[in-house]
């Protein structure tokens, strides 16, 4: 009797550690989870629903804590316009996808970079802005070329050519850019663009 209360006491007790330092049913699905710890920083193991994971991080008390993301790619609509003289005026809106490797994240949570789903809403957002910019030189420049240009007709090859998000953010994946909506006014000399 005394040996399977023993046991039982054993029993509990790894049931009670494995409890603490199972991680993966504290992140819902659609979104991922990083651990930071006091003692360890954090960590470069994702947990990902679905997937077993376990932190002995979580074994001393207000040590650690899971910092939830959303998994899943980033969707916004930048638009740019300007009036850069009485002759030239234009506005492009882009609506623009971007996805990028879970990795990412504890990359730049050890950077420093960010520290929660707001700050890498930010982040993400301001590359979306990089490209509406870089997209909208990229039309501009056309119009300089050929005033009969057709905004519909460059591909979103071009564009991510010409952008060449991979030399900049080469954790970045462009999946959508779409301009859906123009106004170009120029009506000074072509020359003085």
């Amino acid at each position: 009797m005394k040996n399977f209360i023993s046991f039982l006491i054993v029993l509990i007790f790894a049931a009670v550690v494995f409890a603490i330092g199972w991680t993966q049913i504290r992140v819902k699905p659609g979104y991922i989870g990083i651990v930071e710890s006091k003692t360890g920083g954090v960590d470069k193991d994702i947990i990902i629903p679905g997937n077993f994971s376990w932190h002995k991080e979580f074994l001393l008390p207000t040590n650690a804590r899971i910092n939830i993301f959303e998994n899943k790619p980033y969707t916004t609509t930048k638009t740019i316009s300007a009036k850069r003289s009485a002759e030239l005026e234009y506005s492009f809106s882009f609506q623009i996808t971007l996805s990028y490797i879970p990795e990412l994240i504890v990359d730049l949570m050890q950077d420093n970079t960010i520290s929660n789903q707001e700050d890498l809403t930010n982040y993400v957002d301001g590359i979306c802005a990089y490209i509406a910019q870089r997209c909208s030189e990229y039309y501009l420049l056309k119009f300089q070329q050929d005033s009969m240009f057709i905004p519909e007709s460059v591909t979103i090859s071009e564009l991510t050519n010409f952008i060449t998000l991979y030399k900049e953010y080469p954790d970045f994946e462009v999946d959508l850019i779409a301009l859906t909506d123009y106004t170009y006014s120029y009506t000074g000399d072509k020359g003085a663009l």
